[in-house]
C-alpha cells in the first residue's frame, strides 16, 4: 500500500511546480499586451477591432449559398456550447451580396514594401458591376505609432472616410496576433482612375504621390470575386451586437471559392476603456472558432493570421515591411541645386516624426460643416489663404481680422481670415453656436473655418490670431474645434512652438505681437485637470470663472520691423484675474463677439520670464459622474 502511494506522492510533488511554471508562462491576453505596448493616448484614433477566421472550402458544402448556411449553423451551435449568444436577422439573413476586390501594386510589390495597400471595391447592382468604385488606401506596418502617423488625407470623390482598427487573427502556435491598420476610403467614378497609375490613384489620396515612385508608374491589379452574407451578430459585453460577415473569394466570376472567412467586430469606442469587450472578443475567436470549429480552418491558416488579402497576395503574417515612418518624400527647397533635389527625392525615412512632439500628431478634422464642402464633397479652400514661409511671409490686415491659423502635417503654417463662405447662410435673428457655447448676434454669417486652410486634410495644433484694438497688437491662441479641442496631445509647449513659428513667418504689419494664450477648454480633459492647478491660471471673468486660460508667451516686437514704437508696458490694463502670482503675467479675454480675444492686465514681462507649463498627456483625466458612452458596434462594411 505504501509502495503504491509513494510514487504517486513523488509524481505529485514533481508535477506541481511544473504546472505552476506552465501557468506562469501563459501569455497575457492580446489586448493587455497591445495596451502595454501602446499606452494611452497612442491608440486614441483606433476605433475598434475586427476578428477574422479563415475557412477551408473543402470542409464546407457545395455552392457558396449552401456553405454559408452550413458554416452559420455550426457557428451558432459552437457559440451556444461555449456560453455565447449569436443573433440572426429576421429577414434576409443569408442574402447574397456580390462584388469584386482588386488590389493594385507594381509587379515587385513596391507599394507594399513601403507600407501601403491600394484596393478597389466594386459592389454589384442588379447583378452587374457599378460605374463607381470605392478606393481604399491603407497604411500597414508592425509599429502602430508609424501607422497612425500617416495622414491619408482624401481629395475629391465622395463619401470620404478615414478610420483605424486592430485586426485580430490566429497566428503561429495558435496564438492571437493583432495588427493596427489605418485606411482612407472614397467613392470615385471608375473612369476617373484612367490607366491605373500611381498618379491616377494619387489624385484622390495624395500620400501615394510622396512614396518616391514616378506618377506614371503602372500598377497591376489582382482581383478576387466576392460572395458575401451578413447573417447576424455576436453578442459581446460592453457594446452593441457585433455584426458578422461571411465571405467567399473566387478567382473568376461564378467560380469555385478558394477560401471562406468568418469575421465580426466592433467600433466607435474608447480602446482603453472596454477591456471586458476585448476579452470576450478574443475568447470567442479562441474558444468558438479556433476551438470548436478548428476542423473548418484553412490549412496553414496561422500563416495568414485571418487575412484573405495576405493569402491572395502571398504576404505571410510577420513578413510586413519594416517602415520606420510614413515614407514621405519632401520637395527640396527652391534654391537647392539639381543634385540636391535628386538627393531629396531619394531621402530615406527617419525613425518617428519629430513634428509630432513639436506641434502634435496630424489628425483629421473633428468635423466638417455642411456648407464647407461643394456638391462633390470636396472642402472649399479659403480664397484668402496664405501659406506662410520665411521667404514668402503672410501679412496680417486689421480690416480682415479675425484670422485662423493651422499647422499642417508637414509643419507649415497657413492663415485664413474668417471671410463669409459663398455656400453659407446668414442668420437674421442670430443663433446659438454649440461648438463654443456662444450666442451669435443677428446678421451673423457662416464663414470659412479652419478646414478651409487645408482642404479638409489632417492638421496639427491650430487656433486664432486676433487683433486687440486697445494695445494695437495681435494675440495668438489655440482655439480650434477641428484640430485642437478633440485631440489629447495639444499642449502649451506645442502652442508655444507654433506661436514662435508664426512670429517668424507672419508679418503683423504696423502692429505688434501681443501675448499668447492657451485656452484650457480647447485641450483634453487630462490637460485641463493639470492646468487648473497652475498658479498662473486666469479667467475671462474671475467671478464666474469663465474661459480659464494661461499666458505662455509675452508680447514681442515684429521681426519684420514694421511696428510703431513697441513698448510692452503700454498694453492697456484689464481687471485683475482671480489668481495673481507676482512672477507671472495675467490675461483676460476681451468682451467682444469673438470672445477669445485677450488683453494683458498689466505690464507683461519679457518672453524669457514666462515659463511654459509642462503637462503629461498620458495622465488620466479626473473621474466624472457622467454616464459612459456605450460603444457602437462595427457594421463590417470593410472586411479583409
Amino acid at each position: 500500500m505504501v509502495r503504491r502511494i509513494v510514487p504517486f506522492l513523488v509524481s505529485a510533488v514533481l508535477l506541481a511546480p511544473m504546472g505552476a511554471a506552465l501557468a506562469a508562462e501563459q501569455p497575457k491576453p492580446l489586448y493587455v499586451q497591445t495596451i502595454e505596448k501602446y499606452p494611452a493616448p497612442k491608440l486614441e484614433d483606433v476605433g475598434g477591432r475586427e476578428y477574422k477566421f479563415l475557412i477551408d472550402p473543402a470542409k464546407t458544402k457545395g455552392t457558396p449559398e449552401e456553405a454559408f448556411k452550413d458554416i452559420w449553423g455550426q457557428v451558432k451551435a459552437a457559440a451556444a456550447k461555449n456560453g455565447f449568444t449569436v443573433t440572426e436577422k429576421e429577414k434576409g439573413a443569408l442574402k447574397i451580396e456580390l462584388s469584386t476586390k482588386e488590389y493594385f501594386d507594381t509587379p515587385e510589390q513596391a507599394i507594399w514594401k513601403k507600407g501601403y495597400l491600394i484596393r478597389l471595391t466594386n459592389r454589384y447592382k442588379d447583378g452587374k458591376p457599378d460605374t463607381s468604385v470605392q478606393l481604399t488606401v491603407k497604411m500597414i506596418a508592425p509599429d502602430a505609432n508609424v501607422v497612425l502617423s500617416a495622414a491619408l488625407s482624401v481629395t475629391g470623390g465622395s463619401k470620404p472616410k478615414t478610420e483605424a482598427e486592430e485586426n485580430i487573427g490566429i497566428g503561429p502556435n495558435g496564438q492571437l496576433q493583432g495588427v493596427v491598420e489605418k485606411g482612407s476610403s472614397v467613392t470615385v467614378p471608375l473612369a476617373d482612375l484612367g490607366a491605373m497609375t500611381i498618379g491616377d490613384f494619387g489624385k484622390f489620396v495624395p500620400d501615394l504621390l510622396k512614396l518616391g515612385l514616378p506618377e506614371g508608374t503602372q500598377l497591376v491589379g489582382t482581383k478576387a470575386h466576392s460572395t458575401r452574407v451578413r447573417p447576424g451578430a455576436v453578442v459581446l459585453p460592453g457594446t452593441e451586437p457585433c455584426g458578422v460577415s461571411m465571405e467567399a473569394w473566387a478567382k473568376t466570376e461564378g467560380g469555385a471559392p478558394y477560401l471562406y472567412d468568418f469575421s465580426y467586430g466592433y467600433g466607435d469606442l474608447d480602446f482603453y476603456k472596454v477591456a471586458e469587450t476585448h476579452a470576450a472578443g478574443e475568447k470567442f475567436l479562441l474558444k468558438v472558432c479556433h476551438g470548436e470549429l478548428a476542423a473548418l480552418a484553412m490549412p496553414e491558416s496561422d500563416k495568414w493570421a485571418g487575412s484573405k488579402v495576405r493569402k491572395l497576395m502571398n504576404r505571410p503574417a510577420g513578413s510586413d515591411p519594416v517602415v520606420t515612418a510614413p515614407v514621405v518624400v519632401k520637395s527640396a527647397e527652391k534654391a537647392a541645386k539639381p543634385a540636391e533635389k535628386a538627393e531629396a527625392k531619394a531621402a530615406k525615412p527617419v525613425a518617428g516624426d519629430p513634428l509630432d512632439e513639436k506641434y502634435g500628431v496630424a489628425s483629421q478634422p473633428a468635423y466638417i460643416k455642411h456648407y464647407e464642402a461643394d456638391k462633390n464633397g470636396k472642402v472649399v479652400l479659403n480664397p484668402y489663404l496664405q501659406a506662410a514661409t520665411k521667404d514668402f511671409p503672410a501679412v496680417l490686415d486689421v480690416k480682415m481680422a479675425p484670422y485662423n491659423w493651422v499647422m499642417d502635417a508637414e509643419g507649415r503654417v497657413s492663415i485664413t481670415p474668417e471671410a463669409a463662405h459663398p455656400l453659407g447662410r446668414t442668420y437674421e435673428k442670430g443663433f446659438y453656436r454649440p461648438e463654443d457655447k456662444s450666442k451669435r448676434k443677428p446678421g451673423t454669417r457662416e464663414n470659412y473655418g479652419h478646414v478651409s486652410a487645408l482642404g479638409g486634410a489632417a492638421g496639427r495644433i491650430s487656433g486664432e490670431i486676433l487683433f486687440d484694438k486697445d494695445s494695437k497688437s495681435w494675440t495668438i491662441n489655440n482655439k480650434s474645434g477641428r484640430y485642437s479641442k478633440h485631440n489629447l496631445d495639444r499642449t502649451p509647449e506645442q502652442l508655444a512652438n507654433a506661436a514662435g513659428l508664426i512670429r517668424e513667418v507672419v508679418d503683423p504689419a504696423e502692429a505688434t505681437w501681443g501675448p499668447v494664450f492657451y485656452l484650457l477648454e480647447y485641450s483634453s480633459q487630462a490637460i485641463q485637470d493639470q492646468l487648473m492647478k497652475n498658479p498662473n491660471l486666469a479667467y475671462d471673468d474671475p467671478k464666474t470663472k469663465s474661459r480659464p486660460h494661461i499666458v505662455i508667451m509675452a508680447p514681442a516686437p515684429s521681426s519684420f520691423g514694421g511696428e510703431k514704437d513697441f513698448v510692452a508696458s503700454k498694453l492697456t490694463p484689464c481687471a485683475p484675474a482671480q489668481v495673481t502670482p507676482a512672477s507671472a503675467p495675467k490675461a483676460v479675454p476681451a468682451k467682444a463677439d469673438k470672445a477669445a480675444a485677450p488683453k494683458a492686465d498689466k505690464a507683461v514681462p519679457a518672453a524669457a520670464a514666462i515659463e511654459v507649463p509642462k503637462v503629461d498627456i498620458a495622465a488620466p483625466a479626473a473621474d466624472k459622474p457622467a454616464k459612459a458612452k456605450k460603444p457602437k458596434a462595427a457594421q463590417n462594411d470593410d472586411p479583409s
